[in-house]
């Protein structure tokens, strides 16, 4: 169980002092480039400067590097499904065991345990094909502004200090590999209840030079951004334990992480003290390029203690 799947800690280390854009960048290549340890095992280093729990989407997208360095390259991921048991550390990196179950004509699929201290945290199943032609359509992406005439996250927030919560005023004083451009009010920020579409802007900090299994895994680190939010933002910014217990992507076409992406999400059901939270993810031109779905522990603080 991922308690921090919604709020990433931004990077930072010894050797990429200060805000540089392109540290920051080969900070988040360097975190998910997971080391081979042995036959199908790999090590996730532990993220420089982090802090309490491990963020969900890094143990997602370190599960997904590992199991795609035993594919044929020519096979890309095209879907994943994991579930969260255990909340990560900070204190420890984070070890990957994969099991090559099949390998076909076409498609591959892998599963992968995502351990530490001993103790599993995650379990991830992907899904892998070669590229192949067939039927094609899509749903249009909604009618936004366009990024360059949204403002940045950072200036939202240098406006609104006195409305956020007190999370977002330490992230929003770290360095982070991603921008990210505010339509409308931004996760975490609203103080009554929000029932629409919930949408933004990011990509990366810096141009990447990196294989198309690195920017979706890139994609896979950001996809678990936001989407349980749009559950939490129908009720306002109630006092809550939030906890990702699964997530899922499925990936449409190529990503270009390091151009604009429009990630909107909403949330069709909540209830039983989980919420329900899918996305889509476009990019600049209008293609849809994944959907994500996941759900979540949503418990009202009051409920805790009868936990």
């Amino acid at each position: 169980m991922s308690e921090i799947g919604l709020t990433p800690t931004p990077l930072s280390n010894a050797k990429n002092e200060g805000s540089s854009a392109d540290a920051q960048v080969a900070g988040l290549l360097q975190l998910l480039d997971v080391m081979p340890v042995g036959e199908r095992q790999f090590r996730g280093i532990r993220k420089p400067g982090g802090v309490g729990r491990v963020y969900g989407g890094q143990v997602v997208a370190q599960a997904l590097s590992a199991a795609m360095q035993t594919v044929d390259e020519a096979r890309q991921v095209h879907s994943l499904h994991t579930y969260f048991m255990r909340p990560g550390s900070e204190d420890h990196e984070i070890d990957f065991h994969v099991e090559a179950d099949f390998d076909g004509g076409s498609f591959s699929n892998r599963r992968v345990v995502a351990m530490q201290a001993g103790k599993a945290i995650l379990n991830l199943v992907a899904s892998f094909q070669i590229r192949e032609t067939g039927f094609s359509h899509q749903m249009a992406m909604p009618d936004v502004p366009q990024p360059e005439a949204c403002e940045t996250f950072e200036h939202y927030y240098s406006d609104h200090k006195e409305e956020m919560p007190v999370f977002l005023k330490r992230l929003t004083l770290r360095p982070f590999p991603f921008d990210h451009r505010v339509i409308g009010v931004p996760p975490f920020c609203q103080t009554e209840p929000i029932d629409d579409i919930q949408a933004f802007w990011f990509r990366t900090k810096a141009p990447l030079v990196c294989e198309q299994s690195m920017h979706r895994t890139i994609l896979a680190y950001a996809s678990d951004l936001s989407v349980l939010h749009a559950a939490v933002r129908r009720h306002g910014q109630p006092v809550i334990q939030v906890a990702s217990l699964d997530h899922a992507i499925w990936f449409h076409d190529d990503v270009h992480a390091d151009d604009w992406l429009l990630y909107t999400t909403e949330s069709p059901w909540a209830g039983q003290a989980r919420g329900f939270g899918r996305g889509m993810i476009f990019d600049q031109t209008g293609r849809l390029i994944a959907s994500v779905a996941q759900e979540g522990l949503i418990r009202p603080l009051s409920d805790i203690k009868k936990a």
